[in-house]
This record gives structure tokens, sequence and C-alpha cells, in this order.
């Protein structure tokens, strides 16, 4: 009995990576696998009419924003200055609003803590 479960478990087994093997190798020789692995200079070079075909064929998609500009359009540009040192009248404006709002977050913690215990029953 002991030697019947161990052929039963090889043959399995082989069976098992031949069809693995057959599925690989049926896979890969399929018309898609050998459409998508296709390089226009496979079939005659450059002078080949399907590299020529090839090349006139736009492959990449235009961006939605991008339909209505010509080739050859200047497109807008912008730099942002970095300024070197701030004024002294903004600095603290800045340090108002700030401490303005620190002080509207304290608030709103003091008022949301009560002091009670909540007891689960």
């Amino acid at each position: 009995m002991d030697n019947l479960s161990i052929f039963l478990f090889v043959i399995a087994g082989i069976s098992t990576l031949v069809g693995a093997f057959y599925l690989m190798a049926s896979a890969g020789m399929s018309k898609e696998v050998q459409d998508y692995n296709w390089h226009p200079m496979k079939d005659g070079g450059v002078e080949s009419p399907e590299f020529k075909k090839y090349m006139r064929t736009v492959t990449k998609r235009v961006h939605p924003e991008m339909k209505d500009v010509e080739p050859g359009t200047e497109l807008m540009g912008v730099t942002f200055d970095k300024p070197d040192s701030c004024s002294l009248e903004e600095y603290k404006d800045l340090q108002a609003r700030i401490e303005a709002l620190r002080a509207e977050l304290e608030d709103d913690e003091e008022e949301d803590d009560d002091d009670g215990v909540i007891v689960r029953v």
C-alpha cells in the first residue's frame, strides 16, 4: 500500500510538471504574444514597408487639454521669484494671525473638556 501511494504521488507530480510546461509553451506561441513581441526592425530593417508604416503612426495619446494646441505653439511659463527678506510689518501681521488662531484652538479645547467621568455598564 505504501508503494502504491508513492507511485501515485510521483505520477501526479510529473503530470502536473508536464502540464505546466505545456501551458507555458502554448501561451508563449500564441498569436497575441507573437504580435506583442513584434518589432518594426524585425522584417527587413529601415527600408521595409512595416517600419515606414510604424514610424508614421502616433503611438502616444494626446492629453485632453492639449487637443487644440497646434505643434510649435509657445506655451506659457511662470517663474516665481523667491524673496530674500520680508518686511517687519508683514512678519508682525502673520505672527498676530498665528496667535489668534492658536488662541481660538485653545478655547475650543477648553470648551470640550467637561471633566465628566464616563461609566459603562
